[in-house]
């Protein structure tokens, strides 16, 4: 490969596909996760979490009549069509899959942009290749085609460390396919500072301090990733149970039971915690976790509850994804531990558990190690927390909360 090639190729596409994609993920996110949903969250009463069964039903009529494609699902498609070699993304799906994810998000349902923000990334890599063709080999595809994932998820979970290595390590459940590195990381870096100069980041833990690194609460740290790692894996087994149960039912009445206990499920939430922490990716739960200290028995009800919205909106047929909410069951998992021990008031068990359970239930432990690492907690914590995403991963067995993943070429 030649320096010119190198550069335009492995340096300058990929930052296109990241300025790009960092600008889409900013309108949806600052445009239906933060302006739509306060909209709607500050409606009269109940009225916010009765939008939950249209939300899904519309989710369904646009897949439909809109995307004319159900499967593979949008969390899946990325997966899908990186284990096969020559394939095209479906461009004319995208309009529909976005709008199916909008409908989501905006109308309630406990899930976020994070599989459409890659695919919208993906997308960009898909259209800028076919503008360059010329000299897009096979591989160089394959690489642009990871790095627009790894901007849209660097943009969308404001990591661009995570995002980085999202493009190359997802497909997979044991490997990670290395030689495409640096095309993620450019795209992933640069599509996160457009975000950030659009509209700011928003981290889903913010630590707020050092803890005391004493023998409690390394014990904490133990009790997170094991918790973590289990807990992910019955994550990932509850939801493929209900997807099964879900494929018995007609997609009307699938959308309609899963978004009626959906509504029940976030009117509880919003009674329980003053704030309607089901809607979403998980932000509104985790700032309502970080606002002030909890009482042990309301953070483990508040939990069951935003994982319980988060797995009836699967069921349901929700068209978002569940990258966010992942890492929103692990910080209530490190805050539970953390007031169960008292020995950590920084948020930083919090940090470990969204690291932890994310790590493990999509099978992401070295993305989420540097999403560790680049919380700038220090070189001894930060080890400290490495080792905890390793242990949690562990523990997931061969278990995932994608079935599109596999070790194969």
């Amino acid at each position: 490969m030649s320096r010119l090639a190198f550069l335009f190729w492995l340096l300058l596409v990929p930052a296109l596909v990241g300025v790009l994609t960092g600008a889409c993920v900013s309108l949806l996110v600052g445009g239906i996760e933060r302006w739509g949903l306060h909209q709607l969250s500050h409606l009269p009463g109940i009225v916010p979490a009765l939008f939950a069964p249209l939300g899904l039903l519309l989710t369904w009529l646009i897949g439909k009549w809109v995307t004319r494609a159900q499967r593979p699902s949008t969390s899946e498609l990325y997966i899908t069509l990186y284990h096969q070699a020559g394939a095209r993304l479906p461009l004319e799906q995208v309009p529909g899959r976005v709008l199916a994810t909008t409908a989501t998000v905006g109308l309630g349902g406990a899930q976020g942009f994070e599989s459409t923000s890659a695919l919208v990334g993906a997308s960009w890599s898909e259209l800028v290749g076919r503008m360059f063709r010329r000299g897009l080999t096979v591989e160089r595809r394959q690489a642009l085609f990871a790095a627009g994932a790894s901007a849209g998820i660097a943009a969308v979970f404001s990591s661009p460390a995570a995002g980085a290595l999202y493009g190359i390590e997802v497909p997979f459940k044991r490997r990670i396919d290395a030689p495409k590195l640096v095309p993620c990381v450019v795209a992933a870096v640069t599509s996160f500072a457009v975000r950030v100069w659009l509209i700011g980041e928003q981290r889903i833990i913010n630590v707020s301090g050092m803890p005391t690194l004493d023998g409690l609460f390394l014990v904490g740290v133990l009790l997170v990733a094991c918790l973590c790692g289990l807990g992910a894996r019955l994550f990932a087994t509850v939801e493929a149970g209900l997807q099964h149960l879900g494929r018995q039912f007609g997609p009307v009445v699938r959308a309609l039971i899963g978004g009626c206990l959906l509504s029940g499920v976030a009117i509880a939430g919003y009674y329980v915690c003053g704030r309607w922490i089901t809607f979403g990716s998980g932000y509104v739960a985790s700032g309502w976790l970080q606002a002030e200290p909890q009482l042990f028995g309301l953070l483990v009800l508040a939990f069951l509850i935003r994982a319980g919205a988060n797995l009836l909106t699967v069921f349901g047929g929700g068209g978002g994804g569940v990258f966010t909410s992942l890492a929103c069951n692990g910080a209530f998992i490190g805050e539970i531990v953390a007031r169960t021990l008292n020995c950590d008031q920084t948020h930083t068990l919090a940090l470990f558990g969204a690291a932890c359970f994310l790590g493990a239930g999509y099978r992401l432990p070295l993305a989420c190690m540097l999403f560790i690492a680049e919380a700038t907690i220090g070189p001894m914590l930060t080890g400290v927390g490495l080792i905890a995403v390793a242990l949690a991963f562990g523990l997931m067995g061969d278990a995932s909360v994608s079935d599109a993943q596999t070790d194969e070429e």
